[in-house]
């Protein structure tokens, strides 16, 4: 068993992650994004050599996140709880 290369504490209760791949997004290709339950929240986590250097609060009390996946189309999606939604993330210009 392997210790984990990072961990929140107190525990955002991750839920859906996904790594960002594709041309839509450049500022983040190769991060990681996840959801917290418990905060409800968006995270974007940025790895070099297996550290997460930098971490990025989106999307703040939009609810509890549930999933976020990239789409065939490129774009990143979320899944929220309370109220149902899936959002598109659209990058900017």
């Amino acid at each position: 068993m392997e210790q984990p290369v990072f961990y929140w504490k107190p525990s955002i209760a991750p839920c859906g992650m996904t790594f960002v791949t594709g041309d839509k997004y450049p500022k983040w290709k190769n991060n990681v994004l996840l959801g917290s339950l418990s905060f409800e929240y968006l995270e974007r986590a940025v790895l070099k050599e297996y550290k997460v250097t930098h971490r990025e609060k989106l999307l703040e009390d939009i609810g509890r996140v549930r999933n976020v996946v990239m789409g065939p189309d490129g774009y990143i999606y979320v899944a929220i709880e309370n109220p149902g939604k899936i959002l598109r993330i659209m990058p900017l210009d």
